[in-house]
């Protein structure tokens, strides 16, 4: 599906986490904006937001492991830009750019094309 943007985003993530399948994380607090997002922190003390569905928390329940890889790379985008919606997530689209770029944008900062 193809999006265009209505309202500008700029991530406040400057350096984003980034997880592979198998890694482990100590979990934190979930986020009150947007639902099933939680914080996490690696082994190697990396600091980050990731999607709840994305770790099995069996075990103790303070700790989890990563199901897939991710990345908590954001598009700092611009009013007007045209994105193409590769999935959705807990209210944000993985999205690209025509150059192929791939980032995350909140769903509610864009509308259909």
């Amino acid at each position: 599906m193809d999006v265009v943007v209505i309202e500008q985003h700029t991530s406040e993530y400057p350096n984003p986490i980034v997880l592979n399948q198998g890694d482990r994380v100590a979990l934190g607090e979930m986020d009150d904006e947007f639902p099933n997002w939680i914080f996490v922190t690696t082994e190697a003390g990396v600091k980050g937001w990731a999607p709840i569905q994305y770790i099995d928390k069996s075990g103790c329940g303070s700790e989890g492991t990563l199901l897939h890889d991710y990345d908590a790379w954001e598009l700092n985008t611009v009013v007007g830009e045209k994105l193409t919606v590769l999935f959705e997530l807990n209210a944000w689209y993985r999205a690209s750019r025509t150059n192929g770029e791939t980032g995350w944008v909140p769903v509610r900062s864009v509308q259909p094309a």
